[in-house]
């Protein structure tokens, strides 16, 4: 497969712990990790989430962003032209950003941030709250679902991988996620309810691909929120049984360090050395692992 590999992160239901999988499985891609047989690609993260939690992650202050995801989509019909590259953040402020962060953070410690607290190979393409009206802005304008799509395909050639984060629905902008994508990674939490709700977001997927979209196509199903109970156990085997080797081995356990990673000012993947210690850090590098042979299986099919 020629140019990169566009993969958009996708579950209508909240909570699924979707975002947190965006960003530590593109940092992980970006940093790479000679243990675990990743070799660094260079990633574009795209936030379509009007929450904009991706800029928080990283410990960027939103109040900081200049053009974002918001203005890219109105850009030559309501508004001025903007290019991409006034858009997108990149790897030296997204360093700066969490080491700033960190000191914010933890006053207390006199000697600053830890030296491994810096990425390398990741840009980013923000969001703020402006981008919730977007999709009334759009709702009745000719080609309104590929708009993402026109606004980065200047751009998204200079990347191996782009990964794109939705929001916890399945209206206009996951619609043109889906439709600048060629695969859908979907995050399922493991809970009784998980795999019915997974029926509506299918037939979106399955929409996009016949009116749209031929191309696109599943990447695969990661568990999260798994813990050590019976039900996690069911709700393993049923998607087991349904999605066979498109589910990811690796499952994300729900764990506190995860969830509060982002005081931090940076992912978990980057913020924990991956040990015995830090579960959460390690599974997210092992689906990164995962996740980084099937996109070297990805680019090696032609």
């Amino acid at each position: 497969m020629s140019g990169p590999v566009v993969i958009a992160v996708v579950n209508h239901k909240g909570g699924c712990g979707k975002t947190t999988t965006a960003v530590n499985l593109g940092a992980a891609l970006a940093m790479g990790n000679e243990e675990y047989g990743i070799k660094p690609h260079k990633i574009l993260m795209i936030d379509l989430d009007p929450k904009g939690n991706i800029a928080t992650t990283f410990g960027v202050d939103k109040k900081s962003l200049g053009a974002t995801m918001n203005e890219l989509f109105k850009a030559g019909i309501d508004g001025p032209e903007v290019k991409i590259e006034e858009c997108i953040i990149g790897p030296k402020q997204l360093t700066k950003s969490m080491k700033e962060a960190f000191v914010r953070q933890n006053p207390e410690r006199k000697r600053g941030p830890p030296k491994g607290l810096e990425i390398d190979n990741l840009w980013l393409l923000p969001a703020d709250l402006d981008l919730a009206g977007i999709e009334i802005d759009l709702a009745t304008r000719i080609g309104r679902e590929n708009r993402l799509q026109r606004a980065i395909q200047g751009a998204v050639g200079h990347f191996d991988v782009v990964i794109i984060d939705t929001p916890a629905s399945l209206g206009l902008l996951t619609v043109n996620a889906l439709v600048a994508s060629n695969w859908v990674l979907i995050p399922v939490q493991a809970e009784f309810y998980a795999l019915e709700n997974m029926s509506q977001l299918m037939n979106t997927v399955s929409d996009v691909q016949q009116a749209v979209n031929p191309n696109l196509r599943l990447f695969g199903i990661t568990l999260t929120m798994v813990q050590r109970s019976k039900l996690s156990g069911t709700v393993a085997d049923q998607a087991r049984k349904h999605f066979g080797d498109r589910l990811f081995e690796t499952e994300i356990p729900r764990l506190v360090a995860i969830a509060e990673s982002p005081l931090d000012g940076a992912p978990i993947v980057i913020g924990q050395k991956p040990n015995k210690s830090n579960p959460g850090s390690v599974a997210y590098w092992e689906l990164a692992q995962e996740a980084s042979k099937r996109i070297d299986r990805i680019h090696n099919s032609d």
